[in-house]
């Protein structure tokens, strides 16, 4: 249960969940949007000829970095800090075999490839 004021931020031990509650012309929007607590220390960038294996150690750093796994998903999808690209080169991976992430994560990752959004 999220406590706090609407309209406000609720704060959890590794990201602040900003809370909108808005009315106008008679159309009301609820949403959130969360927003890490902590910065990785340097962008991550799919830059050419960059391998996918590389990338894969730069995520599992971010991910030690902020002290949660696949925080550099959300990272990548609000904010910054991890380039779209970076996802997509990832995804790719996953589907040629050439890398893996636990099951949840690889079937998170791959319907925001096929579907993707940002916050």
């Amino acid at each position: 249960m999220l406590a706090g004021p609407i309209n406000g931020c609720v704060t959890f031990a590794h990201w602040a969940i900003d809370i909108h509650d808005l009315e106008e012309r008679d159309r009301r929007e609820i949403g959130f949007v969360p927003r890490p607590l902590k910065m990785p220390t340097e962008r991550v960038l799919a830059d050419e000829g960059v391998s996918v294996h590389w990338l894969m150690g730069r995520i599992e750093a971010i991910d030690t970095q902020i002290g949660l796994p696949f925080a550099w998903f959300f990272l990548m999808t609000h904010g910054h800090w991890v380039d779209p690209d970076v996802g997509y080169a990832i995804a790719a991976g996953l589907r040629a075999g050439r890398v893996r992430l636990p099951d949840p994560d690889a079937a998170v990752l791959l319907a925001w490839a096929d579907k993707p959004y940002l916050f």
